[in-house]
């Protein structure tokens, strides 16, 4: 059970869409560092030499990178959308969707990298390997192991006996 804050409607929309803004601010600077990442590797001189299996993998990458970040603007879209129509729960609801979402794309991005820079250093079998567990680990972490914690009503209270030790 939840404890009480003593906020109205109003203020725990405000206070949740506040908290998904904060995420997905958190999300979008490492998106789009590894996006920049990916649009700056064709002007590179070694790129030339990928193979067309390599090349394929990139332009993967490359466009999923594009949708994560349209993703992450998604809400604030949803948001400017219905600004000013009363309907914060509608908005709040749909960027909380649309973040669990954007978790699990930005893991799986960030294990595409991994994967892509293997492969094109190591070669196909190092890349499923090494690329192939991190996704697995990926879709664990933030999909699997978020379904499977139980929550707790509460903190244990421990008891402190020197205040001079906090």
């Amino acid at each position: 059970m939840m404890q009480d804050r003593n906020e109205s409607v109003e203020e725990r929309l405000d206070r949740n869409w506040n908290e998904l803004l904060q995420e997905m601010r958190v999300m979008q600077t490492g998106v789009q560092i590894l996006a920049a990442f990916l649009v700056v590797l064709p002007f590179q001189a070694r790129f030339t030499i990928l193979d067309p299996g390599d090349q394929v993998f990139y332009v993967v990458l490359l466009i999923f990178s594009a949708l994560v970040i349209v993703l992450i603007l998604a809400p604030i879209a949803i948001h400017r959308h219905f600004f000013g129509h009363r309907v914060k729960v509608t908005t709040v609801h749909m960027g909380h969707a649309i973040s669990k979402i954007v978790v699990l794309a930005v893991g799986m991005l960030v294990a595409g990298c991994v994967w892509f820079v293997i492969q094109v250093l190591m070669g196909w079998f190092w890349g499923v390997v090494v690329g192939g567990t991190l996704m697995a680990v990926v879709v664990f972490l933030l999909f699997v192991w978020p379904r499977i914690i139980k929550p707790r009503p509460s903190l244990p209270v421990l008891p402190i006996t020197d205040p001079g030790q906090v």
